[in-house]
């Protein structure tokens, strides 16, 4: 009985221990990028798909990304048909430009660890499409 009570009052500590002996609350959606623009919002998963939340409704689908002479460029396609979606340009001053979804800029936004784990729920819901694999 002592024993479990001392690991129980020692667990908090281990966790700031250099390699985290426990598990250490881990998250998905690592390397996921957050745009938003207004009430607009949009995630460019590590998956290769995309989930973009608009005023006038929502997109999924997937994306390439290359690196071009204005900074990151990232092509999408609509996920049912693969035509072309939007061609998002990610500057490095943290502003994003897509001209096809209007003219007002994005924003690129940094989440924490709990919001990402949630906003990355939209790249798993994407995967489970019946495009994601017919394409």
């Amino acid at each position: 009985m002592r024993t479990l009570l001392a690991a129980v009052a020692l667990s908090p500590l281990l966790l700031l221990l250099p390699g985290c002996p426990l598990a250490c609350g881990s998250y998905e959606g690592a390397g996921d990028r957050t745009f938003r623009r207004g009430t607009d919002s949009m995630i460019l998963c590590t998956n290769g798909g995309y989930a973009a939340t608009l005023s006038t409704g929502i997109i999924e689908g997937r994306y390439t990304a290359e690196v071009g002479t204005t900074g990151e460029v990232f092509r999408a396609t609509v996920g049912p048909s693969g035509a072309a979606a939007f061609t998002l340009t990610a500057h490095s001053d943290g502003t994003a430009s897509a001209p096809e979804l209007g003219a007002l800029a994005w924003e690129e936004v940094y989440l924490d660890q709990t919001e990402l784990n949630f906003a990355h729920m939209q790249c798993l819901d994407v995967e489970s499409r019946a495009w994601w694999t017919a394409l």
